[in-house]
């Protein structure tokens, strides 16, 4: 006798409730088996974490990546840095700092100034020799998704050839407290004389280089050996910085001799 289409179902209905019980009671199982033991705690926990950051910080991490609003950032004074032939060449005309702006997206110019915390502007003038020449200033390693813009931007940079000449060196003694320089006698050199180079109206400018004997320390014995500073003045005694060759001498003092009666 075929059943009545009430009950098939019903029969329907109770096996997919026993289905749904099953599978309700293993995933409870599964659940109960992760929360109560330590890894599995963990596990879930940093992954409720990590799904809660992301919601919080969508916001900024879509800005970081995908916005590419630009902007621009003033760096201020940048210091400028001279490539040229030192030796032969004195160079003047170039500033010390240029100012400095940035344009592009925040997150490559952030990218490239924490690449660059030491960020210098260059002035090559290797290419050139004696004269005046307008040379362009340039920002090192400046990638080309960023624009800077430098004030100024070129220069008018003159270019000396150094020269050499010899000088004549005298002693000057340099006094310490209670001394007189009638205790000693004039100091000898282990040179009478100094090469300089410098440009020509540098070499033009000195009038006199000394040899600076520091007697302070000479406190005992009869004789006093120390190594005496080259300086360079001009005629009105002001020093002048030129390159000096060598820098420094061996310098001996004697202390001179005093009667007794």
């Amino acid at each position: 006798m075929n059943k009545s289409p009430q009950k098939k179902n019903k029969g329907w209905i109770n096996s997919l409730k026993n289905t749904i019980g099953s599978f309700y009671r293993r995933v409870n199982k599964l659940f109960d088996r992760i929360v109560f033991n330590k890894a599995g705690s963990l596990i879930v926990s940093l992954m409720i974490s990590l799904v809660i950051c992301f919601v919080v910080d969508y916001q900024d991490i879509r800005y970081e990546l995908f916005d590419n609003t630009s902007t621009t950032v003033n760096l201020g004074n940048v210091d400028v840095k001279i490539l040229s032939d030192q030796e032969q060449y004195e160079v003047s005309g170039i500033p010390n700092s240029v100012q400095v702006t940035l344009t592009g997206t925040a997150a490559e110019i952030q990218v490239y100034r924490q690449q660059h915390t030491n960020m210098t502007v260059t002035a090559d003038l290797r290419p050139y020799e004696e004269g005046s020449f307008i040379i362009d200033l340039s920002l090192d390693d400046l990638p080309s998704s960023i624009e800077a813009t430098l004030s100024p931007a070129s220069v008018t940079a003159t270019i000396t050839a150094k020269k050499e000449r010899s000088f004549t060196v005298d002693p000057e003694m340099l006094i310490g407290s209670g001394q007189r320089a009638s205790d000693f006698k004039t100091p000898r050199l282990s040179s009478s004389t100094v090469k300089i180079r410098a440009t020509e109206d540098e070499l033009n400018a000195i009038r006199f280089v000394r040899a600076i004997v520091d007697v302070s320390g000479f406190t005992n014995g009869d004789q006093y050996t120390t190594d005496a500073t080259i300086v360079a003045y001009d005629a009105e005694g002001n020093r002048v910085q030129v390159e000096i060759d060598p820098a420094s001498i061996e310098a001996t003092v004697e202390k001179n001799d005093t009667d007794t009666e």
